[in-house]
């Protein structure tokens, strides 16, 4: 269904600035994003500067779950100061620092996938605590489900032949979904690990992972698709072969963070696996957990054909390295 913005009725503003006020006294706020997805201010008081995120039941899990990690995981998540889950709102300190992609480097770029790794790691036994909070359950067993619901439907904006090419792939996909239900654990999946939702932090020499509103409990390893995409940063120019050969090198790097955890034969097999499967993954959470909810439906109806379209061209590029 269709939602409202909670954020353009003014009585919901007034209720977010007394909760914000009761929890930071006497900052000044001003708005910096406004869209039907998320309300984010920035606030300064003194030398301190701190940011208050509203969002819709779209995110629903958010605050909870950032609230844990930053206990959990603090430096390498926001600090958060305070939360509403009911209203969906929180409260952050600033995490300074510029997003990663501001001044691309390879060897940024490796040490966080490798500490985002570790996260995911160290979280493996935490997956009933995130779903308590709201975050999806999307293991293999549901995407195989919604595969077989929606692909159909994911189709629709792609070309007749391409449209033909993915329904055909169907059933690969399932035995995809059924290979990766099994031979290592599931765990958190960030849901939008790119360049400008890592913050590196040059006075510290440290990094910050931000903006969890698309986690979802899922087979870890889904979350390199939109990394891999964000390797582009790291080229002069888009160039396919060349970004391809990064990939090649991120692998390494993200797997020898999973050393252990399962074979190593079962972990590159997974691995590739979720390369390709992460595409669909990627086009279902637009269609069937965020687009058909928000209030500027347009904004994202176009999303799930360009993942599957990056899936068909992913799947002739690997062909031709092999």
């Amino acid at each position: 269904m269709r939602q409202a913005i909670p954020w353009r009725d003014r009585s919901f503003r007034e209720r977010f600035e007394r909760w914000i006020e009761a929890n930071v006294q006497n900052a000044r706020w001003h708005v910096i994003k406004d869209t039907d997805l998320t309300y984010l201010l920035v606030g300064a008081l003194n030398e301190e500067r701190y940011y208050a995120k509203a969002v819709t039941d779209i995110s629903r899990g958010e605050a909870g779950l950032s609230a844990f990690l930053a206990e959990r995981h603090p430096n390498l998540v926001p600090d958060v100061i305070a939360i509403d889950s009911a209203q969906n709102w929180l409260l952050m300190r600033d995490i300074s620092g510029e997003v990663l992609r501001a001044r691309p480097d390879v060897s940024r770029y490796e040490t966080a996938l490798r500490q985002y790794a570790q996260l995911q790691r160290q979280e493996i036994d935490q997956i009933e605590t995130y779903l308590s909070y709201g975050i999806p359950d999307r293991r293999p067993a549901t995407l195989k489900d919604e595969i077989q619901t929606y692909l159909p439907e994911l189709c629709v904006g792609l070309e007749q032949y391409k449209a033909e090419v993915m329904l055909a792939l169907q059933d690969e996909l399932i035995a995809m979904c059924d290979e990766l239900a099994i031979g290592m654990p599931m765990s958190l999946e960030h849901g939008d690990l790119h360049g400008g939702n890592i913050f590196w932090r040059e006075r510290t020499n440290d990094l910050c992972i931000l903006d969890w509103g698309d986690a979802t409990v899922t087979h870890p390893f889904f979350s390199v698709r939109v990394f891999w995409n964000a390797l582009y940063d790291l080229l002069p120019e888009e160039d396919e072969v060349a970004w391809y050969e990064q990939i090649q090198t991120m692998r390494t790097v993200y797997l020898e963070a999973w050393s252990g955890v399962a074979p190593k034969d079962v972990l590159w097999r997974h691995l590739l696996i979720a390369e390709e499967l992460g595409c669909v993954y990627r086009a279902l959470s637009w269609h069937v957990y965020v687009t058909r909810y928000r209030y500027d439906v347009a904004e994202s109806s176009d999303k799930p054909a360009q993942w599957l379209n990056l899936l068909l061209e992913y799947r002739d590029l690997k062909r031709r390295f092999r």
